[in-house]
């Protein structure tokens, strides 16, 4: 099959969306001429790494990282799985589209030409990701992607309760500590994600809590990650809001709000900064105290260990999990920084050990190159009771 133009490529990948997004909520499809086996998450056991058996698939020796900009968190998985293939002795390739759908369409159409056993992707477009991601899994790739589908393996995260925690976390300290009255800016990631607008839900759900003294003075959305994004909103909602006191949103994000505060002069310690992700920055500032107060963090670089592993096994035949749960861990403290930076400097040693690695990242289900017809054909929640974590 010849690459797409990137016309073609959006126009066809809106159509194919709308087909499988419009499918039940968890699908797998068992070969074109049968309906998809709608399945629940719940039903799903843990992971049996004991019936890996190597079988020949034919497949190149090369994983890809198809990423959409250049964040701290998307660079932390990448690392995982530039580690997880030198110790596999697998090529490993990637590409950053710089947040624009159809440069990431053709960045994961090259890669299937070049040949790749597995591609792991952060949707950018859903509606122009999945033609190409569907195209992966007919040439039998390890589709695995972040809350996105069509995908072999799906990483999974509890949106609704990741974003009501932070919701919650900030209306706590409102009550706590600003006598209960507060006016509050949110960036939300509605457009990344239809799985991040069940997020954006749960937070204004937690803030909610707090009562009528915490008034969301803007709720906008943010296509473009990165701190200069953050910087710019910041600094251009100041000048309506020069008093607001808690900014919330993805680490990235809020990080750039940070500094805007900052340079501005705007910044002062009893204000309450959150974010999502994890990034270093973010956790430097908790660490050194002051106006970052929390971040709700995902393990990226054992995430991107465990889909380099696994998109080797894929290659050797072997099997593979078919949900990824990525926990969200808050972090609060210094004790607790500097307990997931250690876990994260040495993803190798971690993912050795099942249980230190499933404190961050349960596995669920089997699937294999034989099986590979049977692939997630929606963004699905994670089973119940497999979310929760502490610091």
């Amino acid at each position: 099959m010849p690459t797409l133009s990137r016309r073609n490529a959006l126009k066809l990948g809106a159509v194919a969306a709308a087909g499988l997004l419009s499918s039940e909520l968890l699908g797998a499809c068992r070969g074109s001429d049968s309906r998809p086996t709608v399945l629940d998450p719940n039903s799903l056991t843990p992971f049996d790494s004991g019936r890996s058996k190597s079988a020949a698939t034919g497949l190149p020796s090369r994983i890809a990282w198809a990423s959409t900009a250049d964040s701290e968190f998307f660079l932390a998985l990448g690392r995982g799985m530039q580690q997880a293939a030198t110790a596999r002795g697998v090529e490993y390739v990637t590409a950053t589209s710089g947040n624009d759908p159809a440069k990431h369409v053709d960045q994961m159409n090259a890669f299937l030409e070049q040949g790749v056993g597995s591609l792991a992707m952060q949707p950018l477009n859903p509606d122009a990701d999945s033609l190409v991601l569907q195209r992966a899994i007919d040439k039998g790739v390890c589709t695995q992607g972040i809350i996105t589908a069509p995908s072999t393996m799906q990483v999974v995260a509890s949106q609704y309760q990741i974003g009501y925690d932070q919701g919650k976390a900030a209306a706590d300290y409102v009550t706590a500590e600003l006598g209960g009255n507060a006016k509050v800016l949110y960036f939300n990631l509605d457009s990344a994600s239809p799985q991040l607008k069940i997020r954006h839900k749960g937070v204004l759900d937690g803030l909610a809590t707090g009562g009528g003294g915490v008034q969301v003075v803007g709720d906008l959305t943010v296509a473009d990650i990165s701190t200069t994004s953050g910087f710019n909103t910041m600094m251009s909602a100041l000048q309506t809001h020069a008093d607001i006191k808690v900014v919330l949103g993805g680490d990235t994000i809020v990080v750039g709000a940070y500094k805007a505060l900052k340079d501005s002069g705007k910044l002062t310690d009893d204000m309450f900064l959150s974010g999502v992700d994890g990034d270093n920055e973010a956790l430097q500032l908790i660490k050194a105290g002051g106006a970052y107060k929390l971040s709700i963090a995902f393990a990226w670089t054992l995430m991107g260990y465990g889909l380099g592993q696994f998109g080797a096994d894929w290659v050797d035949g072997k099997d593979v999990p078919q949900l990824v749960v990525a926990r969200g861990v808050k972090l609060d403290s210094a004790a607790a920084v500097e307990q997931f930076a250690t876990a994260s400097a040495d993803p190798a040693s971690v993912f050795a050990d099942r249980t230190r690695y499933e404190k961050y990242l349960p596995l669920y289900g089997n699937v294999n190159y034989a099986s590979r017809h049977d692939y997630w054909t929606s963004p699905v929640d994670p089973p119940s009771g497999s979310t929760v974590s502490g610091s």
